[in-house]
């Protein structure tokens, strides 16, 4: 906790996680004590500023809360307040255990004290589940009998064309696709490719932004290489930061593009998909991009009312953003995407765009390394990485911070909303840096395609033959490992 005195620092932790309404969370907390003595627990809620000055409060509902190492007493509420104080305690429907629950948020919190003992380990079992406001409005829930299922399993293995056409006119980012490498892709055993398109680069004046002749071309020649290979293709806009950073403003030229790229395909074959903007970020939240992927949809459907339409959350497609997300009630044929690059200090080390906090090379996977990691101290590195190598460091492989544990339960989160509310989902990015170990890339391959295909979800690995390549375009084949970590979950 960076806020507190730092004498105190060690004697207190957070721990953040991810709850919806739609299912109860199984937490664990684990610690080892120092001393002998008392324990705060203290539960709260997340805390939300919508905009400068209002604040929507986030109520968290907990149930079956135990724990071994230690005695949490009255964990199911059904003794109303009895060894807790604060937050409110009611008798309600849905109760995992019993009939009464806890309710609490960041600043009406409960808290009760357990004892614990020197050395002894403790762990902490919560379930937690997000309350539903006053006035929430629920999404229409669909089943896998949609034109958007049906879609869906035609892009289950593919592989992003990254460095290319994101790039603004007059920069090259060491990237370019002939017709080989549509014939390499499909021998790997892919079935689709993902095209990152910077469109924004490439228009006139308002109010038309009419597009050129030259983006049409370059991209045009990537979608019909891929199609004669027998490869299904998205098409999505990339990096188009002036949109995130005020949506309101460029508003008008998102609709623009995506007016003309869906003209300009509504005679393409059913395998290409429009995907309506990558990675959204800063302002252009979740709730925000809501009404405007709503109108971007019934634009396109104007000219291409069959075309299957990715789109997803904001938060660079965070899959925590996706109780978030509204999708038109009445369109079937969309596909949800998110991106998922945990465990991050292991995916991106030696990244130099990614900030100082990847600086830290030599990480394993999965960890903890035979030998302790000693990262450079002369690097800006914040409190939170240094935790995390610590952790990679200690915590046996179960546990550890670069392990599966890092996106699995992400990953069933995913699998889980998808299954509630009936919309097929497509993890568009995942992937690690060519800064890795050779084999502790193959090894997160391996596992991070086993958790796709257990959680039955489609994907498209970041990236061909760029930074985070699959294919070495030196050697002509693949790098080291990667091909057998794919193909040994394959059907």
């Amino acid at each position: 906790m960076n806020w507190v005195p730092a004498e105190a620092k060690n004697r207190g932790y957070t721990a953040n996680f991810a709850v919806s309404h739609y299912g109860w969370s199984e937490i664990q907390i684990r610690f080892v004590p120092d001393s002998d003595g008392p324990v705060e627990l203290k539960l709260m809620g997340r805390w939300e500023q919508v905009s400068p000055g209002q604040l929507y409060e986030e109520e968290v509902l907990w149930d079956k809360i135990s724990g071994t190492g230690t005695v949490v007493r009255n964990g199911s509420f059904e003794e109303g307040a009895t060894d807790w104080s604060g937050g409110i305690i009611e008798k309600a429907p849905g109760a995992l255990e019993g009939v009464s629950l806890a309710r609490t948020s960041h600043d009406r919190t409960m808290k009760t004290t357990l004892t614990v003992t020197r050395g002894l380990p403790v762990t902490l079992t919560l379930f937690a589940k997000a309350r539903v406001p006053e006035g929430f409005r629920e999404m229409r829930r669909l089943n896998s009998s949609t034109p958007g299922f049906a879609a869906a399993s035609h892009f289950q293995r593919g592989v992003n064309l990254g460095n290319y056409l994101e790039a603004p006119p007059g920069q090259d980012w060491g990237m370019h696709y002939s017709r080989q490498d549509f014939v390499n892709i499909k021998k790997e055993g892919f079935d689709h490719v993902r095209l990152p398109i910077a469109w924004h680069h490439y228009t006139g004046q308002a109010p038309d932004f009419k597009l050129s002749s030259e983006i049409y071309e370059k991209v045009d020649f990537l979608v019909t290489n891929a199609l004669n290979e027998g490869l299904n293709v998205i098409v999505n806009i990339h990096h188009f930061d002036a949109f995130t950073s005020d949506p309101a403003a460029q508003m008008n030229k998102f609709y623009a593009l995506w007016k003309q790229i869906a003209a300009h395909y509504r005679s393409a074959p059913t395998g290409v998909a429009f995907e309506l903007l990558n990675e959204p970020k800063d302002k252009a939240t979740t709730l925000v991009l809501n009404p405007i992927y709503a109108e971007a949809i019934r634009s396109i459907r104007q000219s291409n009312p069959a075309r299957t339409i990715f789109l997803g959350p904001g938060k660079w497609n965070s899959i925590d953003e996706l109780p978030s997300l509204q999708l038109p009630d009445d369109d079937e044929n969309l596909v949800v995407t998110v991106h998922c690059y945990d465990p991050f200090y292991f995916t991106h080390q030696g990244a130099s765009w990614a900030g100082p906090d990847t600086a830290v090379k030599g990480i394993l996977f999965p960890g903890p390394p035979t030998e302790p990691l000693t990262p450079d101290f002369s690097l800006p590195l914040n409190a939170g990485v240094l935790d995390w190598i610590n952790r990679y460091n200690r915590q046996p492989r179960e546990i550890n911070p670069s392990s599966p544990i890092a996106f699995r339960p992400k990953l069933q989160r995913a699998k889980d909303w998808s299954e509630y509310y009936g919309r097929p989902l497509h993890v568009g990015e995942f992937g690690a840096y060519i800064g890795a170990d050779p084999r502790s890339r193959a090894n997160f391959y391996r596992e991070f395609q086993l958790a796709l295909k257990e959680a039955k979800l489609g994907w498209a690995l970041w990236d061909w033959k760029a930074g985070f390549a699959y294919w070495d375009d030196r050697q002509g084949r693949p790098m080291p490992g990667l091909r057998e970590a794919l193909s040994a979950t394959r059907d």
